[in-house]
């Protein structure tokens, strides 16, 4: 018996093991069931928010293709009232309302000013004459021939200080 009684003896500190292995392995399990019911919690939240975002992005699109039908349909009366009212001015109206903006609007510009000039009678006159004409310091009106010729708009010879047109625009 006092095999038996030491044999026992080995064997509980092995099963206090086991016991205490099996406490731990308990407590990590429920520690491990708890993380993936917050998990499932988590993704059933992101679903739930995915189907709201889906059903929403659904409204805004029936929205932007009602919006698109109507934009369609505003762009086609648009087109169509301007056809005709196009049609109904002639060039010299909207010259008129091209001038009246170069000379009330945009003060008359030097450069438009030169080119407006140019494009009348004479394709050719010199700097005192433009200067006469548009009534503008010859500085300004020197300085706007000088960038006019650098568009290739005007040819400007220095020497006769002669402007002259390059191509009609109109």
């Amino acid at each position: 018996m006092s095999e038996e009684t030491f044999k026992i003896e080995e064997i509980i500190p092995i099963i206090e093991k086991v016991k205490n292995t099996i406490v731990t392995l308990e407590k990590e399990l429920e520690k491990k069931q708890q993380e993936a019911e917050d998990k499932e919690k988590l993704l059933a939240e992101r679903e739930t928010k995915l189907n709201e975002a889906q059903i929403q992005q659904k409204q805004l699109e029936f929205e932007y293709a009602s919006l698109e039908t109507e934009f369609k349909k505003i762009s086609g009366l648009f087109a169509e009232i301007s056809e005709k009212e196009e049609a109904s001015l002639d060039v010299k109206q909207l010259l008129s309302i091209y001038i009246a903006l170069l000379e009330k609007v945009f003060e008359g510009k030097p450069h438009a000013k030169i080119l407006y000039l140019l494009h009348g009678d004479k394709s050719e006159m010199t700097r005192q004459e433009l200067t006469a004409a548009t009534g503008f310091s010859p500085a300004i009106v020197l300085h706007s021939l000088h960038e006019l010729n650098r568009a290739e708009l005007i040819n400007y010879d220095e020497e006769q200080a002669k402007a002259s047109l390059v191509n009609r625009i109109y």
